[in-house]
């Protein structure tokens, strides 16, 4: 049951004519420690494009012009959210444009009809994408343009009915493909604690049930190799390209000097300054330098108009995602605690080059012997498979980013 709403406020204005989509309503709500705007868009809108830097949040919707005034919300801003924009831009597009006040999380989707975004103070840990995600996208819906918000004190749920019948759930976008990279590979072994135990091996253990755990959920999958052989790392991402993947993952297993050190990491591509990272990376990356391929001192320019894009911030997000849920997962399946040590940014060269979301997985360390011998049993690394598609499925219904300011 969802908490009931605790503040809602709206602006609605009468459409003029115009062939572009068109932002006609802007409302905002609170509900607990989450605050909630729904902008509610007619026509056909292009998918937005998102950017964060700073305590600001940009999203830019092309093709499309507001019938709001400048400021849609003044006087009706709820913290974190300190002021809103809507300015045009050159070429037909608006920008929306939110400041926060302290360390804040947002979630964005966009089903049909709006464009929705929740923000909650990070200190909190507030999950942004339930309950409203469970069985597909957001499910609350706007009032249709002109008609008045819920009043205070009414669930969000009872929103939904009001466009068209709609179902309260979207469906998952139609036949997603996740790209699975099996770490390393024929020559190339990866790391190697003892004769019967390889990570090329494991890798390829769990993205084979990766594949048949989200293929049971109705999602396509393709891998960059399906036996033990060599694929360039330059080829990997060629590969998601190429196919159109809507997220590249790539399996791997960990390995550290501290012999004592466990848990699940999972990287998404960013400079970064932390020793550890960067001697991993080292690792992962050899199979690039050994082969002719550019090695880690090549990545700084790519990386450098990176930083802000779009993809860093999904990929950052769905890094987020996969963190918690093999946690959760293995918790709830094996009753085992995994340490979740965090999403983190590196220099991975297989991530270089993907058009889409792209993460690496570290899924444990062989360098603990505890830990490794658990990752060469089937049951651990179908909880591991079971885990990561969860999250995989989850952020591909979210139809939008995770991420925090």
């Amino acid at each position: 049951m969802l908490a009931a709403l605790t503040a809602v406020g709206s602006w609605s204005l009468a459409l003029p004519q115009a062939a572009a989509a068109q932002l006609t309503s802007a409302a905002i709500a609170k509900r607990g420690q989450i605050v909630e705007l729904r902008f509610r868009i007619t026509g056909t809108p292009a998918h937005y494009r998102l950017s964060a830097q700073g305590n600001q949040l940009q999203i830019d919707l092309p093709n499309t012009v507001s019938v709001l005034p400048p400021l849609p919300l003044s006087g009706r801003e709820l913290p974190p959210l300190v002021a809103l924009r809507a300015t045009p831009q050159a070429g037909g597009a608006l920008r929306l444009m939110l400041e926060v006040e302290g360390r804040t999380d947002f979630a964005v989707a966009q089903p049909d009809g709006e464009l929705l975004v929740r923000l909650a103070p990070a200190r909190a840990g507030l999950d942004l994408t339930r309950p409203a995600v469970a069985a597909g996208r957001f499910a609350a819906r706007a009032p249709a343009a002109g008609a008045p918000g819920p009043g205070a004190g009414a669930a969000l749920r009872s929103v939904a009915p009001a466009v068209a019948n709609r179902p309260a759930f979207e469906p998952l976008p139609p036949h997603p493909l996740v790209m699975i990279d099996p770490g390393h590979g024929g020559e190339d072994p990866g790391t190697v604690p003892g004769p019967a135990l390889r990570e090329k091996d494991l890798a390829l253990a769990i993205a084979l049930r990766l594949s048949q755990a989200l293929r049971a959920r109705g999602v396509r999958t393709e891998l960059t190799r399906a036996t033990d052989r060599f694929v360039p790392l330059g080829l990997r991402t060629l590969a998601a390209n190429r196919a159109a993947a809507d997220v590249f993952v790539s399996i791997h297993l960990n390995s550290s000097r501290r012999a004592r050190l466990r848990g699940v990491i999972t990287y998404y591509l960013d400079n970064t300054n932390d020793r550890a990272t960067i001697r991993l990376a080292r690792i992962e990356n050899r199979s690039a330098q050994n082969h002719g391929g550019q090695g880690t001192g090549s990545l700084d320019y790519i990386l450098s108009d990176l930083r802000q894009a779009y993809k860093a911030n999904e990929s950052a997000a769905l890094a987020r995602l996969v963190e918690r849920e093999v946690s959760r997962e293995i918790e709830r399946s094996l009753k085992t605690q995994v340490p979740a040590l965090g999403a983190r940014k590196g220099p991975f060269y297989v991530l270089v080059g993907a058009r889409m979301p792209a993460v690496l997985i570290e899924c444990g360390f062989l360098s603990n012997p505890a830990e490794a011998r658990l990752l060469a049993t089937a049951a651990y690394q179908q909880a591991l498979a079971e885990a990561i598609a969860a999250a995989l499925v989850r952020y591909l219904h979210s139809g939008g980013a995770v991420n925090n300011l």
